[in-house]
């Protein structure tokens, strides 16, 4: 997994270098004091210095100022209105597009205007700690208002009908279902993986081989913000992996090391898990678009349903939010065994499984 993450931040890295070298200095310097001192995960940064470019081209469309001419001093005779103004634009604006030069319109709703006044407030953070600026100035504008949405999610006899349907191929078409041969009892232990334990699709797909405690019933994945931690898993997890890895598993695959193998022999990509689970869940649930992230969303609910314990579901989702009672207690490691435990029940009570 560590290859695998390397390989992605370098990668990432090299976008931000690309990104920054068309933006001045100041802002370079600001990506490295995340990168490094404030150990921001890569990803994380990149989407500052896209932000930040977007707020650039902003001024130079706005006021004149060519992008690599916008200076300390530009940002610092900036006002409320600017910024206010800046919001406003944002919610339809033109960028050329550099790969063809054409035209594309661009619309940003609120959880994107939010993100982007955050990485502008953020630049300013960085610039008044280094004694350059007094003031921050996108302080005075409020964030824009998100309004809460629905959370989709499986009900649990949607889920059973989900892992059913893979299983058996009922939930695929006849093109699907000859394409899916040779690949089935892996497309079963990633769903029944990403059900179980709640982990990110970008977690699942970096973990390798050695990065599963058989004994101990947990693997071992990278969080966000490159924090290591384990996950446990339950007894149809660790049936659907040990069917995958001696049937079907391809032992001569580019990658030794990872545990999910494309057909092309290559460690499997996000992109290729999004199309699985679209693929296996548009004719169970059709009324719902699933994503992987959206399985997540369906552990972490009915996890909680059935604990009624919110630190047992921070915990096993990998959140940070409630570090503060982490003081209080050394029971994070038993919290994620019940997590694995509980969705075991959520998931297979009454059915052949727990027979």
């Amino acid at each position: 997994m560590e290859a695998y993450r390397d390989e992605k931040n370098i990668r990432v890295l090299e976008k931000i270098n690309d990104l920054t070298v068309d933006l001045p200095m100041f802002v370079r310097r600001f990506a490295n004091e995340y990168l490094v001192t404030k150990n921001k995960a890569p990803r994380t940064v990149l989407g500052y210095v896209g932000d930040i470019k977007v707020f650039m081209e902003f001024l130079e469309k706005t006021k004149g100022i060519p992008v690599m001419q916008v200076s300390i001093e530009t940002l610092g005779s900036l006002t409320a209105d600017d910024i206010s103004d800046y919001m406003m634009y944002l919610m339809r604006y033109n960028r050329t597009d550099p790969n063809n030069n054409k035209t594309i319109k661009e619309t940003n709703q609120a959880p994107a205007r939010a993100r982007k006044l955050s990485s502008l407030r953020a630049l300013y953070r960085y610039l008044i700690a280094h004694n350059h600026l007094e003031k921050n100035v996108a302080e005075l504008v409020d964030m824009p208002k998100i309004q809460e949405k629905s959370i989709t999610y499986l009900e649990k006899e949607e889920v059973r009908d989900v892992l059913q349907g893979a299983e058996t191929g009922d939930s695929l078409t006849k093109t699907q279902f000859t394409f899916a041969k040779g690949s089935q009892m892996r497309d079963v232990a990633i769903l029944t993986l990403l059900l179980n334990t709640g982990i990110r699709v970008s977690e699942m797909v970096g973990i390798d081989l050695q990065d599963i405690d058989w004994n101990e019933k947990r693997i071992k994945i990278f969080r966000k913000g490159r924090k290591e931690q384990y996950v446990y898993f339950n007894a149809p997890v660790e049936e659907a992996l040990q069917d995958y890895i001696d049937y079907e598993r391809k032992t001569s695959s580019e990658d030794l090391n990872a545990l999910f193998i494309s057909r092309k022999g290559q460690r499997i990509s996000v992109r290729a898990v999004e199309r699985l689970v679209k693929k296996y869940t548009a004719s169970v649930v059709p009324m719902k678009r699933i994503t992987p992230h959206k399985l997540r969303s369906t552990f972490a609910t009915n996890l909680y349903e059935e604990t009624g314990d919110i630190y047992v579901t921070s915990e096993a989702l990998g959140h940070s939010s409630l570090e503060t009672v982490k003081k209080y207690t050394n029971l994070h490691d038993e919290r994620r065994r019940r997590a694995a435990e509980a969705i075991e029940k959520a998931y297979y009570r009454g059915t052949d499984t727990q027979e």
